[in-house]
């Protein structure tokens, strides 16, 4: 069933810096927080850079494009988009398409990155299963933590030395450890290679990139860098699902996160949720299309 969208809220959260690995340090920037519930109950979240650097912003004036969203059905929606794009700009229409996306997802039950796969022909991304040895396994799959397999600038690396551990590294998984994940892969494993968020234009390019890359035997590692809401916690989903390393700062000029990912192993969507009166407790400024 198709339903409605009834009510549309943003919320506007500020922060002092960020780091952006594409554009560097950014300054004074302000962010958007979409959240889309349906008449059904369920919501879908959205995670933009509305402004950065500006003195002056209104919330009011920037976000008049979301009254295109009002009553829409999910598919009248994704298309008000796709003919909107052009107008709005790639960073509205981005932040909408992901709380389109994560609405999807969590009507469905699904993982983010399965949904946004049957758009974009990358398949589902959302199964695993459990292995006790290393290295290729009969079916094609390749165990992530077989370190040394892997190389960084042509050097083999060491048994009990990541090839990312000169940051703070944490394992992408809920109380698995990396050596319990296989991923189907097709070719030879290749050296691994680390991901930041943005640098392939929006967040769904960056995950559609990381799908393909770990389809092709890549070991990744995935950085938090900017993100905070929800688009921190499905870039977080994606490394677990993927095997691949999360390494988070967890300090400045690294902003820090409005919630955890949630704690399951089935996360349907983002994995995102926040209460109501945190939302409010936290976000500087709110505009809402009902």
């Amino acid at each position: 069933m198709d339903r409605r969208i009834i009510r549309i809220e943003l919320f506007e959260f500020d922060v002092s810096c960020c780091y952006h690995h594409a554009r560097g340090k950014l300054e004074n920037c302000r962010y958007g927080l979409l959240k889309l519930t349906d008449e059904g109950g369920e919501t879908g979240w959205g995670e933009c850079l509305m402004s950065v650097g500006e003195k002056h912003f209104d919330l009011v004036n920037w976000a008049r494009f979301l009254y295109r969203f009002q009553k829409s059905t999910l598919t009248q929606a994704f298309d008000t988009v796709r003919l909107y794009r052009v107008l709005w700009g790639n960073v509205k229409a981005d932040l909408v398409e992901m709380a389109l996306y994560d609405l999807k997802a969590r009507s469905q039950r699904k993982p983010f990155v399965d949904v946004l796969g049957s758009f974009s022909g990358l398949g589902s991304f959302g199964s695993f299963r459990s292995a006790r040895h290393s290295g290729r396994s009969e079916n094609g799959s390749f165990h992530l933590e077989t370190a040394a397999a892997r190389s960084v600038g042509g050097g083999p690396c060491p048994d009990t030395e990541s090839p990312f551990s000169s940051r703070v590294r944490q394992t992408a998984g809920f109380g698995h450890t990396v050596a319990d994940r296989v991923f189907p892969v097709s070719g030879l494993f290749q050296a691994g290679r680390e991901l930041h968020p943005g640098c392939c234009g929006s967040l769904l390019d960056d995950l559609r990139n990381a799908c393909m890359l770990r389809q092709e035997g890549m070991a990744l590692a995935m950085h938090k860098d900017y993100l905070i809401g929800p688009a921190c916690c499905l870039w977080e989903h994606t490394a677990a699902v993927l095997g691949a390393d999360w390494l988070e700062e967890g300090g400045n000029p690294e902003p820090a996160r409005l919630a955890s990912l949630q704690a399951s192993e089935r996360i349907a969507g983002t994995g995102f949720q926040l209460d109501q009166p945190v939302l409010f407790e936290k976000s500087r400024a709110y505009f809402v299309v009902i």
